[in-house]
């Protein structure tokens, strides 16, 4: 399966990134690295305003997190995917914004073969500027809440880094060994 990580942006901490990509990598899954390349992520909010978004986020890219940067470049060595989460964490970025994200993420050595909408809102074709649109899929969140497994090639979670998550680090480990147990 693959994973897909959202939200990675300057405020993402690097230790936990490496926690999360190090436990897909000992259970065989491959990850979809989804990267806001300005601005911050974890304290927005989907009732924000992209006014309030882009003002909140500063100035900000992620190259300016150094940890995180290098780490991102290491991942890219190991051939995780990497995607377009818009320029901002806005809602529904126009095809200019995704264009401009896409060439920053180039010039940082990391190719995105992806685009995937903030808040997964937005209409958009199949592919933009080169990037498959990868629209709402299976939450791996709501199968670790529920037990009912993810029926998607790939699969979403991006809270396990957040203060405010319902779960803990040790039941995302328990849910890749279920499903482990269950694939054999």
């Amino acid at each position: 399966m693959i994973i897909r990580n959202d939200d990675i942006a300057f405020d993402t901490n690097p230790d936990e990134l490496q926690w999360f990509s190090e436990l897909c990598d000992q259970y065989g899954h491959e990850i979809m690295q989804c990267i806001t390349p300005l601005g911050i992520c974890i304290p927005i909010h989907v009732n924000m305003n992209n006014d309030d978004i882009v003002k909140l986020g500063g100035h900000n890219t992620f190259l300016h997190n150094s940890r995180l940067y290098d780490y991102l470049k290491e991942r890219a060595r190991r051939n995780d995917f990497f995607a377009v989460h818009g320029l901002w964490h806005t809602h529904s970025p126009s095809k200019i914004d995704i264009w401009t994200a896409k060439v920053i993420l180039e010039a940082a050595g990391l190719s995105a073969s992806y685009y995937v909408p903030p808040y997964n809102e937005g209409i958009y074709p199949n592919m933009i500027h080169g990037l498959e649109v990868c629209q709402v899929i299976d939450s791996i969140e709501n199968s670790i809440n529920t037990g009912r497994p993810v029926t998607t090639p790939i699969g979403y979670l991006h809270s396990w880094r957040f203060s405010n998550r319902q779960y803990k680090h040790e039941d995302l480990e328990n849910y890749f060994k279920q499903l482990e147990t269950k694939n054999e």
